[in-house]
């Protein structure tokens, strides 16, 4: 057998410079992705790392996966001098995004799918400034900020003045603790809410308006006079009203002469109390009635008086029971009288 016969040749010699060749632009590779680690600055190619403010190659979108540590940085530097300068000077955003399109599109987009988190935070520690701004500067309508949850809250704003303020052309107010019982300053167009639950807007800069509460009536409705009662009819609750008597009336439906609802809830259901006339006819002697809540014990105040054989009407306003019914009391003294209830409106 021959002995082996190293082979020189000029082709053998090409292969070995590609092996080095290769070999040379894996430790480059190597060294581009250790520099990278390092939060060197470095600009990236389609599918490589990428380091935020510094230029980077490619025509394809640089994707930032999640699992990682970034900063976003001003210029080239990575130094923790840089950060430090980076982050004392004023008005700069730890997270800025715009969207350019015309229609559409979203400027900070934040998801969290889990059962704790936030899909977007901001925090800022300066005197001023704010943790998330929210701008839309574009001409046709449009939001700043927008929260939305499936199950939850959509926005949730935690300060130390007020949880929510809008200090453009229209004012909220509105902390946890609550305002003082008539609240004190205020610019016009604010709305609070004191510890006792109600509701103010301030109307002039410095004078308060309470809208509702707990113990407000609500917004008033006036309606066309309708009859809801009428002790003459065939029904509901026929007769006369004797001295010392009393009759719960229910003031939801509008009756016809006989009795049969001809409009049903014109007080609607939620109503807390009614305006009304009450008309007293074919009286036997002189005697007064009060008119009180369907679930009153008692009654303190007359809301008509009359002396015997007089047809007499007066209108005043009563709060509801949760029935919407009223309650007529007739008086201690000599006479009776047939009962006619006529609503006017209704607080709601």
């Amino acid at each position: 057998m021959g002995e082996e016969v190293q082979d020189t040749s000029e082709e053998v010699k090409v292969t070995g410079r590609r092996d080095l060749i290769g070999k040379g632009a894996l430790a480059a590779a190597v060294a581009a992705v250790a520099g990278v680690a390092m939060a060197k600055p470095a600009g990236a190619a389609n599918g490589m790392n990428m380091v935020i403010g510094v230029s980077n190659s490619g025509t394809l979108t640089t994707q930032l996966k999640g699992g990682s540590t970034f900063e976003v940085l001003d210029g080239g530097s990575s130094s923790e001098a840089a950060i430090a300068a980076f982050q004392s000077v004023s008005n700069r955003a730890g997270v800025y995004g715009g969207a350019s399109g015309t229609v559409g599109g979203v400027g900070v987009w934040g998801a969290n799918g889990s059962s704790q988190g936030f899909g977007v935070k901001g925090t800022n520690g300066g005197p001023g400034g704010a943790g998330v701004y929210g701008e839309h500067s574009g001409t046709s309508a449009g939001i700043g900020v927008v929260g939305i949850s499936a199950a939850g809250s959509g926005v949730v704003g935690r300060g130390t003045v007020a949880d929510i303020q809008a200090d453009g052309q229209g004012f909220i107010w509105i902390s946890k603790a609550g305002v003082a019982a008539v609240p004190a300053g205020g610019a016009r167009g604010a709305i609070a809410r004191d510890a006792a639950g109600n509701l103010w807007y301030c109307h002039t800069n410095g004078k308060w308006t309470k809208l509702a509460g707990p113990f407000t009536a609500g917004v008033f409705h006036a309606i066309d006079p309708v009859r809801v009662y009428d002790s003459r009819a065939a029904a509901p609750s026929p007769g006369a009203l004797a001295r010392t008597q009393n009759r719960v009336i229910s003031v939801k439906d509008g009756r016809n002469a006989a009795g049969t609802v001809t409009a049903a809830d014109v007080v609607p259901a939620g109503a807390t109390a009614v305006t009304f006339n009450v008309t007293v006819t074919a009286t036997t002697g002189p005697n007064f009635l009060s008119v009180t809540p369907g679930d009153a014990a008692s009654f303190t105040a007359s809301t008509l008086n009359w002396p015997g054989g007089f047809d007499l009407a007066n209108g005043s306003t009563v709060k509801l029971d949760t029935n919407r019914q009223i309650k007529v009391f007739m008086g201690d003294q000599s006479g009776g009288s047939h009962i006619i209830v006529d609503i006017t409106g209704y607080y709601l």
